[in-house]
């Protein structure tokens, strides 16, 4: 059966037909009926790592948790601390990024929550028994809550594909313990050393001390401590480090979506998704920069369905056109492969099919304009 997915479209001609207010009356439509006064809403979202600015803006966060409160909702903005070296590392720095970042109630009237704690070890185990995973640990603060609020910026992913609402949920609800189950025994860097300038931020964002600079000052790699996060591909400057991936990424997409089965398999219908089409960069907004957008600005999504909402977003990313002045290099035309030409060792489809094989979902949908 066709799940629906609501589609906020951009375009805007007057005061009487806002983004805001349609964005506003998507997510009534989604919360109506089934938040209840007094629930506890973990607004699930990426606060973006310091000199990225491709996250979600406040300003439409602000929108949706007034819903969330005139429903009666009790609304807390959270994510999980990341497995990488950055910015968002513990709770301190996590909440000075996002308030940096403008998420503080200036802007947006919800407290700020780290739902995995003060280092990421805050969490409770869910059993799942599903292929890869028994049990799958899933970030208290997200757990706990009554109802689960996902707005999720849509991008590329190396190592997904695609940076959807099931990655934000499998990988974004996770605690660090379950981020590295997630990543591991699936990349191992490989450096040119022609390339490499010796400036070690691969060593400082790396989680394990898998790299260090040899007699030379190039980077070297240790593969028996290295978890394959792929952040020090992600962080070189230069293009020094190469993905050699030790198993294909259907394997990371797999355990990721089982984490996300994790994350939802207690909250029933007390669950809504919001996906923004925006700055669709090809990147992770845990990158510490937003490259040029792949495609042209399209619109916000919101669904009940997980499966549904992220077939939605890449269907529209594949059908629109390929920007040139991008990492794309080149013009692409309607229904090419976009996320594929930028990712092309990362077949995103695979998450939203093992999502749709162990029920998370629907992979059709129908689109209903707000």
């Amino acid at each position: 059966m066709a799940s629906t997915v609501y589609f906020v479209s951009l375009r805007a001609e007057n005061e009487h037909s806002t983004v805001l207010g349609r964005l506003k009356t998507c997510a009534r439509k989604l919360l109506e009926g089934k938040l209840s006064s007094g629930d506890l809403v973990a607004v699930k979202l990426h606060f973006g790592e310091r000199g990225n600015h491709g996250f979600i803006r406040p300003v439409f966060v602000r929108a949706v948790v007034e819903v969330v409160r005139e429903l009666g909702g009790k609304p807390f903005l959270t994510d999980t601390n990341t497995l990488y070296t950055g910015f968002r590392h513990n709770a301190f720095d996590h909440l000075e990024t996002a308030l940096f970042h403008g998420f503080g109630y200036p802007a947006v009237p919800a407290p700020l929550v780290i739902a995995d704690g003060l280092r990421g070890k805050d969490h409770r185990e869910v059993e799942v028994n599903l292929r890869h995973f028994r049990k799958v640990p899933i970030a208290s603060a997200i757990q706990e809550a009554d109802f689960l609020l996902v707005m999720t910026h849509v991008k590329g992913h190396i190592e997904a594909g695609l940076g959807g609402a099931i990655k934000n949920v499998g990988m974004g609800c996770a605690s660090r313990v379950g981020k590295q189950m997630q990543h591991g025994g699936t990349f191992l860097p490989e450096i040119r050393k022609e390339k490499c300038i010796g400036c070690r931020r691969c060593i400082l964002h790396c989680p394990q001390g898998a790299l260090f600079l040899d007699e030379h000052r190039k980077a070297g790699v240790r593969p028996e401590l290295c978890i394959g996060c792929a952040e020090c591909l992600l962080f070189c400057p230069t293009g020094a480090i190469d993905a050699a991936f030790s198993a294909k990424s259907e394997l990371l997409q797999e355990r990721m979506v089982e984490h996300a089965f994790g994350a939802l398999k207690e909250k029933g219908e007390k669950v809504a998704f919001l996906n923004f089409l925006l700055d669709i960069s090809p990147d992770c907004d845990c990158a510490p920069w937003h490259d040029a957008s792949i495609v042209p600005d399209i619109g916000i999504l919101g669904s009940s369905d997980i499966v549904a909402i992220d077939q939605a977003s890449a269907d529209l990313i594949n059908k629109a056109w390929g920007l040139e002045n991008s990492k794309l290099g080149k013009t692409l035309p309607p229904g090419e492969d976009k996320l594929s030409a930028v990712h092309p060792t990362a077949l995103w489809q695979r998450q939203i099919d093992y999502a749709a094989e162990i029920g998370l979902g629907s992979k059709a949908y129908v689109l209903e304009e707000v």
